[in-house]
């Protein structure tokens, strides 16, 4: 068994130049206080999974893209509170274009991925993983800094 997040991503070409070989990869992963955050958090130099390709985006064009992260249930590391084991994944993207100068460009970002709750303004609520399979439709992330 797996865990899966469905994403949609749009890229939006603000410059003036027309950007060309843009590579988009991504992973997930589960967040865990273990683990020092430079291997939790996204960062130019590390590659990821190559998900998405594209020739060339012109300004003001956008694109989107869609997929799915899967992690594997046996390489997580829960977060345990009591007889309760959570569940808390890190998007992560890195984004990568080349300018008709030849100057790469590299954008990445790490979201922190929940479950929205019913009060406006709480903050996002992990994932059980002691409650069995389940299907969760209100998601919603907060980009890490």
């Amino acid at each position: 068994m797996a865990t899966t997040l469905s994403y949609t991503l749009t890229l939006t070409n603000n410059s003036p130049d027309t950007l060309s070989a843009l590579a988009i990869e991504g992973d997930m992963i589960a967040a865990h206080a273990s683990l020092p955050p430079e291997q939790q958090i996204a960062c130019s130099s590390e590659r990821l999974e190559l998900r998405h390709a594209l020739v060339t985006l012109a300004p003001g064009e956008s694109a989107e893209f869609k997929g799915d992260f899967r992690l594997p249930l046996a390489s997580l590391n829960p977060i345990r509170a009591g007889d309760a084991a959570f569940f808390v994944p890190l998007a992560r993207l890195r984004v990568e274009a080349s300018t008709p100068a030849g100057e790469p460009l590299v954008k990445v970002q790490t979201w922190v991925v929940g479950e929205t709750a019913d009060t406006p303004g709480a903050g996002l609520r992990p994932f059980r993983l002691d409650l069995g399979p389940r299907t969760y439709s209100k998601l919603g992330q907060r980009a890490v800094n």
